[in-house]
């Protein structure tokens, strides 16, 4: 049985003083497949050397949209681009738009967004999507693109998964399934198609747990409160959602 981490940043500064055992910790309880979120030098620094390590390790880097208060230049873009020439990632990402820590960058936001796309088309890569408050600018913005891959830790309604699906995008669920009173993400599971489905922590963030860090051995509690949501074996699910994170690196 293999479980799949389709976001976490296993480059963060948090994993820097126990990085080898908290990847061991993942791998003893069968979570072998990982997208590594790159937002930073340091970050990518890591992910690169944890990419060859572990070939199973997808690496994903990108310009984040909490990112741009204090540049949010050409240059960084055209930096970014060669960067991606030189690294060769599996997919770009996280981008997007998040209007709700950030709403004074919303103008850059989307012009970082709309060009980090394009360097997704330009070199066929997958994209990660993050997206806050911004439902529907996200939405126009990707119907115009012909990138695909993952809307990550999703929040929204069923009515908008569905208008992403459509588009081709995979919906990536993480702890909010395990938080108490959190009903919207469990009745859009229920709904959604299995095939379109995938599971992740965002570790060390969105800790289902007040002042404990997330890991990515964490997701095998949310495979399992999937599984009870969905009435199925916990098993069945790894395959379907391992099949799922093997596509989007297809295209």
């Amino acid at each position: 049985m293999i479980c799949c981490d389709a976001h976490c940043h296993l480059g963060s500064r948090q994993f820097d003083e126990d990085r080898d055992q908290m990847i061991g910790r993942m791998l003893k309880d069968d979570v072998k497949k990982a997208i590594i979120i790159c937002c930073s030098e340091h970050d990518l620094e890591v992910g690169l050397e944890l990419r060859k390590k572990y070939p199973s390790f997808k690496l994903a880097m990108a310009i984040h949209p909490q990112d741009l208060e204090d540049d949010h230049s050409e240059k960084r873009l055209l930096d970014f681009e060669e960067k991606v020439k030189e690294v060769r990632p599996d997919m770009i990402g996280e981008i997007g738009l998040d209007y709700y820590s950030h709403p004074h960058t919303k103008d850059y936001q989307i012009e970082f967004f709309k060009r980090q796309l394009d360097i997704a088309e330009t070199y066929h890569l997958p994209v990660d999507i993050h997206c806050r408050k911004a439902a529907n600018d996200t939405y126009e913005i990707l119907r115009k693109s012909s990138a695909l891959g993952i809307i990550h830790s999703y929040s929204g309604s069923i009515e908008m998964a569905r208008q992403y699906m459509k588009l081709g995008y995979y919906i990536s669920f993480g702890a909010s399934v395990l938080f108490k009173g959190a009903r919207k993400p469990k009745e859009v599971i229920e709904k959604m198609p299995l095939e379109r489905l995938l599971i992740e922590t965002d570790a060390p963030y969105q800790s289902p747990v007040i002042g404990q860090r997330h890991e990515p051995k964490d997701v095998k509690r949310i495979y399992e409160a999937i599984a009870s949501i969905k009435g199925m074996e916990l098993s069945e699910l790894c395959e379907i959602v391992e099949h799922n994170f093997d596509e989007v690196f297809k295209g």
